[in-house]
């Protein structure tokens, strides 16, 4: 459906290719915007969502390409909002402003020049899409663009592709935004997973399923098996917990290691001395890796440190 209606596109601006640049007449921009608008009313039959409103900095030199870019936009954002500037203090002033939702510039302009542009927006708003709109921009100077930093580009007389490269830039800014906060939770996460699992009572032993091995301990379990966690951590849990003595709780029916029903056994510290413990499994599953949890608690009556 897209490519019909590109093709139709085509049909409908290729007469007023022969207006040259800036002298385009306002029929231009009624073309474009009727052209897109008709595409995007296509679309919403797919259920594809439209955001009603866009704030956009447009730095270009040109009025009336950046009139194109506002009828372009405002096809797919009714109620769009485009801030012109042209010189280097107005595009600072406005990133300093902030509140845009994407950045578009051109890549050519006297006294200014795009790539000058994105360096600062990167510095001043790494998180706004920057993308390049620019009739000047060959294919070298677009790699070097993307390579420091821009999101896209797009050429003036292929102004068709700037609503798709604008809404890839947003979505892919919203999935960033989602990543980083997500990275932030595991991060709150694991470090209250930390501190909770450094000040529990019992030795703590979480090993790899499949191998046996500790991966992960805890203060108390060196303090109670009289050895460093470098002694603890690659080493099979059998090392420490004598599993194939364990025995059921008294009032328990029947007896499993790996299965979430406490059970008493022996605890062997560094000395080759054991500790009688009542332990208790969970096993769980951590970025895919099948994990078994074990918390042993002394049942001696006295704290052996």
């Amino acid at each position: 459906m897209l490519k019909q209606h590109s093709c139709l596109f085509v049909k409908l601006v290729s007469p007023v290719k022969k207006f040259q640049r800036p002298a385009r007449r306002a029929e231009e921009l009624e073309l474009y915007h009727w052209a897109i608008l008709s595409m995007i009313r296509a679309k919403s039959v797919e259920n594809i969502m439209i955001k009603d409103s866009l704030r956009i900095l447009n730095l270009e030199d040109n009025v009336n390409d950046a009139e194109l870019n506002q009828a372009m936009i405002s096809a797919r954002w009714p109620d769009c909002q485009l801030v012109r500037v042209d010189t280097r203090s107005e595009f600072l002033s406005a990133l300093e402003q902030g509140g845009f939702d994407v950045i578009l510039s051109d890549y050519t302009m006297p006294g200014f020049s795009g790539l000058h542009a994105l360096e600062l927006s990167r510095e001043k708003r790494p998180e706004i899409p920057f993308l390049f709109v620019s009739g000047t921009i060959g294919e070298d100077a677009a790699i070097e663009a993307l390579k420091n930093g821009a999101t896209d580009y797009v050429l003036k007389h292929r102004l068709m592709r700037l609503i798709p490269a604008v809404d890839r830039a947003l979505r892919e800014a919203r999935e960033r935004t989602e990543y980083e906060r997500a990275e932030e939770a595991m991060r709150q996460s694991e470090h209250k997973y930390r501190e909770l699992f450094e000040s529990l009572g019992d030795v703590a032993f979480l090993a790899d399923e499949e191998s046996a091995k500790v991966i992960d301990t805890n203060r108390r379990a060196e303090e109670v098996l009289g050895c460093t966690r470098a002694e603890i951590l690659g080493r099979k849990e059998t090392r420490f917990l004598i599993l194939d003595k364990a025995r059921a709780r008294a009032g328990s029916s029947g007896m499993d290691t790996q299965s979430a029903t406490p059970f008493e056994c022996e605890l062997v510290r560094a000395d080759g001395r054991t500790i009688p413990v009542d332990v208790r499994t969970t096993r769980l599953t951590l970025y895919g890796r099948a994990l078994v949890l074990r918390l042993a608690r002394d049942t001696s009556g006295q704290s052996r440190t």
